[in-house]
């Protein structure tokens, strides 16, 4: 049994093709596929998640446009609402107006839950989208041309500390226990991919044939309570091992592993949604957060502030 302390990293977003390389990442942690990636393989995995319909994976790309045009502005403001008055869900795009300025933005899966809605607003739009995510998929105006008067835009084109709170998004891949990941998943209005004990092996080599458990960040190391926990998690791997060898498959035999099992988090937000979770994990705003994730949020909110100044807080 391998214990490790918890950690995060900041991955970095590629915003060509719509998040491509970024999306490929997520779905990877899924299956702890990293070894497979090559320099090509982000058009032929990203391909395969949207034939099987995970679509959710998606969500970790972006894209985001400026809209010099008030008429068309109108427009996808009346189609938006028009699909809430017709009772259905609008996709979860975000739209501003700041100054003169109006920014449209959103995570692949939304832009491709608007092309599927049939709006109006869709046509404006779809003309600027990578083939991979709109081809087969029964799109009206599928093979539209990008339209002249929108601009897709780039973080590096977002100045205003309001705009880059509604449009910048960043994504963050968390090492931590499943107890905490259960926790960071509430935070549902983000996008998640997290490995899966579903179809993680970890009798297989490239997990070192063993199971990775978070060390308690409140607990002594060599203390009776660290020991009672130690030789509880060394006792939930022999039975997970022995399930397994028992002809169980992996996600019929996770039902003994424990809380402390390590899983990696990716998790992605506009910079407006991680600081609200930053309120609930490190200000603490709503009451004390528990220790393994303070353990992590805090540091990590200090990070953001050194990288978006005037943004966060």
């Amino acid at each position: 049994m391998n214990i490790i302390k918890p950690g995060f990293v900041i991955e970095e977003r590629d915003e060509l093709r719509g998040g491509l390389k970024i999306i490929e990442s997520a779905g990877r942690t899924c299956y702890k596929s990293e070894d497979k990636a090559t320099d090509t393989s982000a058009e032929g995995f990203v391909k395969g998640i949207i034939r099987s319909r995970h679509l959710s994976v998606l969500e970790h790309g972006d894209m985001i446009f400026e809209i010099g045009d008030y008429h068309i502005q109108d427009n996808v403001i009346a189609a938006m609402d028009a699909l809430h008055l017709a009772g259905l869900k609008p996709p979860m795009l975000t739209m501003t107006r700041i100054g003169s300025r109006c920014l449209i933005s959103g995570n692949i899966r939304a832009w491709l839950e608007l092309f599927a809605s049939g709006s109006i607003a869709a046509r404006y739009f779809i003309g600027f989208f990578d083939p991979i995510y709109i081809t087969g998929m029964g799109f009206d105006d599928a093979d539209a041309e990008p339209d002249p008067r929108i601009r897709q835009i780039r973080y590096a084109d977002i100045h205003d500390p309001l705009e880059q709170r509604a449009h910048v998004r960043q994504t963050v891949r968390f090492t931590i226990d499943r107890g905490i990941s259960h926790e960071f998943v509430r935070h549902r209005v983000m996008s998640f991919s997290q490995e899966s004990t579903r179809y993680c092996n970890y009798s297989q080599g490239k997990f070192g044939r063993e199971i990775t458990v978070i060390a308690p960040c409140y607990l002594v190391e060599g203390s009776q309570p660290y020991e009672l926990w130690r030789r509880s998690c060394m006792s939930d791997e022999v039975e997970y091992f022995t399930l397994l060898n028992m002809g169980l498959s992996p996600q019929e035999a996770r039902a003994v592993l424990p809380n402390s099992t390590k899983t990696e988090l990716m998790m992605t937000g506009t910079i407006r949604q991680w600081d609200h979770f930053f309120d609930l994990r490190a200000r603490q705003l709503t009451g004390k957060a528990h220790p393994q994730a303070a353990e992590v949020a805090v540091p990590l909110y200090e990070l953001f502030k050194v990288l978006y100044p005037g943004v966060i807080d």
